[in-house]
């Protein structure tokens, strides 16, 4: 049920970004109408006016259905895992290109009709605008990085803090959570990082308007990247601290840690919301708008400038977030690498749960040697070191927390670990019973089959040896 509610919440929260971010209702700003420089008067033109009124149809039944998938996808948490992985990735997919496609397609209409209308840029145009007094002020409009420091300071002393190496020998899978959050500190520094150093945009030309806009921006990203920081810092500080301090890593621990990384995703989610909306209040004070009309180089729906020697350019249609040149080799490389290693990351862990699934596990003896084959911490130990055996109608009461492995609503693989029983090796199937038990001096195995008898022959094989 956790991983069903941590999907559920997921996926919600992803729909709705997109919705925020690509299916809000497009107005004229900036000169623009869905990212196409038309004048004010061609808002009315009715060949633009069917154009919108089509994309917003089309949008409101794109995100209704996907707010639904979303939602319903998640019901396979409860089947095989791995056809939940294989769906969701699918959905995912499909949500990721179905906003792209849809806004691309009304895009490109309505630059075609600009084209057909002569309005202005319609050949496209080249203009470069610069405000140097705005250049000059780059420096002083964010947060400082230093703001970082205390972060790698703390991270530091919480890896020198004495039991942590220890706890972490135990539970080997909290070096990903725990490598997780280092990489996410060098994320949020070198975020903050571009944003210092990312040239300052000219919107209008009022240079005080200027300067109170990239000051909005810089101020904004700067300051949401050193909370994310600390936030970040804080989950697995209670993690380690759980750990250190009760000697394993705790489900509410777990627990914790997501509900704080989902706080540090919503805290970037507002961020988006109040600049875009304290932006446009901004520049609606300037009576006369800066028109820089660069549409030939969009038209396609993302940026393709081979004159432009930037690699990252303010996204068409998110100007808090940046696309990559495609008119230039290093975007391109950039573009295509993410792609190929978000398929092949998707294909190995689809692997690695198909194998979970669909992968028998079973105990089997061959003279004095016993061996249990999974997918997953599969053990070998001697007739002899066989402490006790016993048939169990039900999993064991007690407080068991994975520390490698996989639990799901279907069944439970690899290294747990009990407060007062200590190591256990489980391989169980829910809701089949028997459960074999076997105590050995370093842990203890549980393990059950789907095959009706196939673990009392088991336990027979086993005590008739003994």
């Amino acid at each position: 049920m956790v991983v069903f509610l941590i999907f559920l919440f997921t996926d919600l929260f992803i729909t709705v970004i997109f919705m925020a971010v690509y299916g809000h209702r497009r107005t004229y700003s900036e000169g623009m109408l869905l990212g196409v420089h038309i004048p004010s008067y061609a808002v009315q033109d009715e060949e633009v006016e069917a154009v919108m009124e089509k994309h917003r149809r089309r949008t409101k039944w794109f995100y209704g259905i996907n707010l639904i998938l979303s939602a319903a996808v998640c019901l396979l948490n409860f089947w095989y895992l791995s056809i939940f992985i294989l769906v969701w990735s699918i959905w995912l997919m499909e949500l990721t290109a179905g906003a792209m496609v849809l806004i691309n397609a009304a895009h490109r209409h309505l630059y075609d009709i600009k084209v057909k209308r002569g309005w202005h840029g319609a050949s496209g145009s080249r203009i470069v605008v610069v405000d140097t007094n705005v250049s000059a002020e780059n420096d002083r409009l964010p947060f400082p990085v230093r703001w970082h420091i205390p972060v790698f300071a703390a991270a530091a002393a919480l890896a020198l803090i004495p039991g942590v190496r220890e706890v972490l020998a135990k539970a080997p899978e909290m070096w990903g959570l725990t490598g997780g959050s280092a990489a996410l500190i060098l994320f949020f520094t070198g975020m903050h990082l571009w944003t210092v150093r990312r040239s300052n945009e000219v919107y209008s030309s009022n240079t005080e308007i200027n300067l109170r806009v990239n000051r909005l921006v810089k101020r904004v990203w700067s300051g949401i990247w050193i909370i994310s920081d600390y936030l970040n810092l804080l989950s697995i500080g209670t993690v380690i601290y759980s750990g250190v301090r009760q000697h394993i890593f705790t489900a509410g621990s777990i627990i914790g840690y997501i509900v704080i990384q989902c706080i540090t995703g919503i805290s970037i989610l507002a961020a988006f919301l109040y600049l875009r909306w304290k932006k446009k209040d901004i520049l609606k004070e300037d009576p006369q708008p800066l028109y820089v009309d660069d549409d030939i180089y969009w038209k396609n729906g993302w940026y393709n400038n081979p004159n432009d020697t930037r690699v990252w350019v303010p996204d068409r249609f998110c100007t808090s977030n940046y696309s990559t040149n495609m008119g230039r080799t290093a975007g391109k490389v950039f573009t295509f690498s993410i792609l190929g290693f978000v398929l092949a990351t998707f294909i190995v862990i689809f692997i690695v749960f198909l194998k979970m699934d669909f992968t028998p596990r079973y105990l089997s003896v061959n003279g004095e040697d016993v061996s249990i084959s999974s997918p997953m911490a599969p053990v070998s130990f001697k007739r002899d070191e066989i402490q006790s055996i016993e048939l169990l109608d039900h999993m064991p009461e007690g407080d068991f927390t994975r520390t490698n492995g996989l639990a799901d609503e279907r069944q439970l693989v690899g290294k747990f670990r009990e407060r007062k029983d200590g190591e256990f090796r489980v391989y169980i199937y829910r809701g089949y019973s028997p459960i074999l038990k076997i105590e050995l001096p370093e842990y203890t195995v549980l393990i059950n089959s789907e095959q009706k008898g196939e673990t009392q022959n088991w336990y027979r094989e086993l005590v008739n040896g003994i």
